[in-house]
C-alpha cells in the first residue's frame, strides 16, 4: 500500500522517521480476498480518523477499467545490481511470454536510477546510528540477529543538516523517476500502467543468508503500491548454464551467485510483484486479476 491505510495503534520499528515511512496492507491466499479486504478497509473512510491518510476513496471504475484493458508493462528484470537465480529468470520470462501472447504490450524498464535510491536508503537507515533498533531491541529482552547488530553498528549518528541533503536527495531522485516512467512510451504509443519485477533475487534461502532486499527497497523509497504475488516454482531441471558465466558485480553479487541450490531449491515458491505509482491500488489490483489468469 502507498499510504492509504492507517497505522494508528500499531507498533512500528522506526516510528518517527518520515523519510521512508513503512507502509501497512494486507495479505491474503487468494487475490479475491485481497482485493475485497483493500476495498473494504478503504470504503470504511479510515482518513476521518487518521489524519496522515488522503481522503481518497476506492475507484471501483478504475479498478474494472484495469482488469479488462490491454496493458503496459514495464518488466525489470534485473535492478542492475544483483542478478536473479535461474527460477527466477524462467518464472519470469515466461510470465512475459504470456503476457505478450495474451495481446499485452511489454516494455523494457531503465534501471540506471536503482543504485541511487540503495544508496540513499542505506544513508537513512544509518541516520541514527541505529539508535532505535538497540532500544528495541533492549526492550524485548532478546539478544541482537547478528546481520542487525552488524548493521545496527556500521555508523554513527548524522547531523541535522546532512540529513536535510539526503532529504533534497531523495526529493530528487523520486522527481527523477517519475519524469521517467511519464516518458516511457510502448512500440504503440501508450504509457506505462504497472511494472513487472522480482521481490527477491532468489528463491527462500537458509535462515541468516539472504543480503539483498533491493528489489523491493526501490519501491518502498518511491511510495509506490506493490503486490507480491507466487508466480511459479523452481525446479532442478532448469537451464541454469548461462548464470554461471555471470561475472558478479560486486560483493553481494557473489553471495547471491553462491546461494544458489538447484536441488535444495527444488519446488520452491517464485515471487513476483506488480508494481503502481503512488495511491494505485485499484489499478494494480485490477491488473495482478489479468496477470493472475495467465498463471
Amino acid at each position: 500500500m502507498s499510504g492509504r491505510l492507517s497505522y494508528r495503534g500499531v507498533e512500528v520499528t522506526l516510528e518517527g522517521q518520515q523519510h521512508i515511512p513503512s507502509a501497512v496492507g494486507p495479505m491474503a491466499r487468494t487475490l479475491n480476498s485481497l482485493k475485497l479486504v483493500t476495498k473494504l478497509a478503504i470504503e470504511a473512510e479510515p482518513w476521518t480518523m487518521d489524519p496522515q491518510l488522503p481522503p481518497l476513496p476506492w475507484r471501483e471504475n478504475l479498478f474494472q477499467n484495469f482488469v479488462t484493458r490491454r496493458l503496459v508493462i514495464g518488466s525489470m528484470l534485473d535492478d542492475g545490481m544483483i542478478k536473479v537465480h535461474p527460477p527466477v529468470e524462467r518464472v519470469f520470462r515466461n510470465l512475459v511470454a504470456k503476457l505478450e501472447a495474451a495481446g499485452h504490450e511489454v516494455i523494457e524498464w531503465d534501471s540506471s536510477l536503482n543504485s541511487s535510491i540503495i544508496d540513499i536508503m542505506d544513508g537513512y537507515y544509518a541516520a541514527d546510528g541505529g539508535e532505535d533498533i538497540r532500544r528495541a531491541v533492549a526492550a524485548g529482552g532478546e539478544p541482537f540477529i547478528p546481520q542487525i547488530e552488524a548493521f545496527v553498528n556500521r555508523g554513527k549518528p548524522i547531523s541535522a543538516f546532512e540529513y536535510w541533503q539526503l532529504n533534497k536527495r531523495k526529493v530528487a531522485t523520486q522527481q527523477a523517476y517519475h519524469d521517467m516512467w511519464d516518458s516511457k512510451r510502448s512500440t504503440s504509443g501508450r504509457s506505462v500502467d504497472v511494472l513487472l519485477v522480482p521481490t527477491m533475487p532468489h528463491t527462500a534461502v537458509p535462515h541468516g543468508s539472504c543480503r539483498w532486499t533491493g528489489y523491493t527497497k526501490i519501491f518502498n523509497f518511491l511510495d509506490y503500491t506493490a503486490l507480491a504475488f507466487p508466480a511459479g516454482n523452481a525446479s532442478k531441471d532448469g537451464d541454469d548454464r548461462y548464470f554461471w558465466d555471470h561475472i558478479p558485480r560486486n560483493e553481494t553479487d557473489a553471495w547471491n551467485q553462491q546461494l544458489y541450490d538447484p536441488v535444495a531449491m527444488d519446488g520452491r515458491c517464485v515471487g513476483l510483484q506488480i508494481i503502481g505509482r503512488r495511491f494505485e491500488e485499484e489499478k494494480v489490483l485490477g491488473a495482478a486479476q489479468q496477470i493472475h489468469t495467465l498463471l
